[in-house]
């Protein structure tokens, strides 16, 4: 595991719900002799924003924050579908694997979020007839880089043999740069990003640093609903408020290193 990937992994612990939660919780509990006002301050902060973390609408507001650029329309994808060019292509970035799947034999496979990159990718790719490259390599040093299973993904459940893989990256940023250097090999100098709404902005930046034109193809957009159950906790809002605000961390922390 890189010192970066350490990091992440360790942030998202302690600096992201319910981690903090808990942090501030155990803070508040030890300190309850001494300092009995601060540590009761701390604990109604600790229980009010994981509340407040695990409500839909909470982490719905937080999701759609972070999407920054729109889809693609129908009118633009028919457009492109008009030019006969031969320096584009669609670049699919992975999203974390399913290891040691049990009904897959213990091998590992891709992971949902990659699952919806790759539906994505795959329908623009029988709309506009471009070629693919499928980016992701091995986090946390597994044997089969993500970009591999996408591969293997890509050929049993839709048919469509991408034209590269990318198998060194370990983080978005080098998503971008070592998928750049297979793009530019090959006279590619305009690409489709295709990532999570929610990651676009990011990735943008990170591609745009290459030189590459980049024209987002974001997918899996949040909206928002008007139900009740949107002011009641549940576990799924605590996750996606999670990864909302891992995704804000990732932002500032790709702004101080990159």
């Amino acid at each position: 595991m890189s010192f970066e990937v350490f990091v992440s992994q360790l942030s998202n612990l302690i600096m992201l719900p319910p981690g903090i939660n808990l942090l501030l919780g155990l803070g508040a509990f030890f300190s309850r002799k001494k300092y009995k006002k601060t540590s009761s301050l701390i604990a109604i902060f600790a229980i009010s924003t994981f509340v407040l973390s695990s409500l839909p609408v909470i982490a719905t507001k937080l999701t759609m924050s972070l999407q920054t650029d729109t889809y693609l329309t129908l009118k633009q994808i028919k457009t492109f579908e008009k030019q006969e060019r031969e320096d584009i292509a669609i670049v699919i970035l992975a999203g974390g694997r399913r290891s040691s799947a049990p009904e897959y034999g213990e091998i590992d496979t891709v992971s949902r979020m990659t699952l919806q990159r790759l539906q994505y990718g795959a329908w623009l790719h029988r709309k506009l007839k471009f070629p693919l490259l499928l980016s992701g390599g091995s986090v946390n040093g597994e044997a089969t880089s993500e970009s591999v299973l996408m591969n293997q993904t890509m050929l049993s459940a839709f048919n469509i043999p991408p034209k590269w893989i990318e198998t060194e990256s370990k983080n978005t940023a080098e998503n971008a740069q070592f998928s750049a250097k297979i793009l530019k090999e090959n006279s590619i100098t305009d690409i489709l990003l295709v990532t999570h709404a929610s990651h676009m902005h990011r990735a943008k930046i990170e591609f745009e640093k290459t030189g590459l034109m980049i024209i987002p193809a974001p997918t899996v957009f949040e909206s928002e609903s008007d139900n009740w159950q949107d002011y009641l906790p549940s576990a799924k809002a605590l996750y996606e408020s999670h990864s909302a605000l891992h995704e804000k961390l990732g932002r500032f922390w790709y702004w101080l290193r990159y």
